[in-house]
């Protein structure tokens, strides 16, 4: 398992909880957005596995959770065994994921590996190349991951980074659009939207980019509720 990093306490990173949080090295997405770009190519040395769970261990009664987050944790074909180790650490797990891989979700969610995803949902389908740096990027497969998600009972959030050049209002409709059959299908709307306010930091691979005001992603969030419990703004 390639932990490229961590955090060793997090408030915001497990809804609610304390959490530690766990980046992995290697990305198949390349997001022009993107906050963790040192981890992409998965060129940094791993941690120690060793003292992450001597970490784990030693704060049993302050953490609550740890989160799994990258990269693309699903990258690692090691993933399912380091989940169920992390459970036996009596600590609930969180995974973030960009949707790619949805038999490998659908193994963790079988296995009950997780207590929470966070998955993302980068823009409508005919922008998702752009917002992902991937031309080839498998909208279909990411949309049978939240078909998993919402047909099981894993609670889960989807988010979207919100970038002014990369979004309108017309890109949430679209969104909503596509969303609706699914949501039809399995009679369960997505319980929590996040729209989550792009922050330049020095590590985004494209600069220039900014978020829309606050009025504007309300206004974006609207068109989400047909398909969603809540819809949210983080990042303000």
């Amino acid at each position: 398992m390639h932990i490229a990093g961590w955090q060793k306490v997090s408030l915001v990173d497990y809804p609610g909880k304390v959490a530690c949080t766990l980046f992995t090295g290697g990305c198949n997405l390349r997001c022009p957005y993107c906050h963790n770009s040192e981890l992409l190519e998965g060129r940094i040395p791993s941690q120690d596995s060793r003292e992450i769970f001597a970490y784990l261990e030693a704060r049993k009664g302050i953490l609550d959770a740890v989160v799994v987050s990258g990269g693309e944790p699903c990258l690692q074909p090691d993933l399912p065994e380091f989940l169920e180790r992390l459970k036996q650490e009596d600590l609930l797990v969180k995974l973030d994921t960009n949707g790619c891989f949805p038999d490998l979700l659908e193994q963790i969610l079988q296995k009950g590996l997780v207590d929470y995803v966070a998955m993302d949902w980068k823009n409508a389908p005919d922008e998702y190349g752009v917002t992902s740096g991937r031309e080839d990027v498998p909208v279909e497969a990411i949309t049978r991951s939240l078909e998993q998600l919402l047909t099981g009972t894993t609670p889960f959030e989807l988010r979207t980074t919100v970038v002014e050049q990369l979004h309108n209002e017309h890109s949430f409709e679209k969104i909503r659009d596509f969303l609706e059959p699914l949501v039809a299908k399995t009679g369960k709307k997505i319980p929590a939207f996040y729209l989550q306010a792009f922050k330049d930091r020095e590590t985004v691979p494209f600069a220039g980019l900014t978020a829309p005001d606050k009025k504007t992603l309300e206004r974006y969030g609207t068109c989400l509720a047909a398909v969603s419990d809540r819809v949210m703004i983080r990042g303000l």
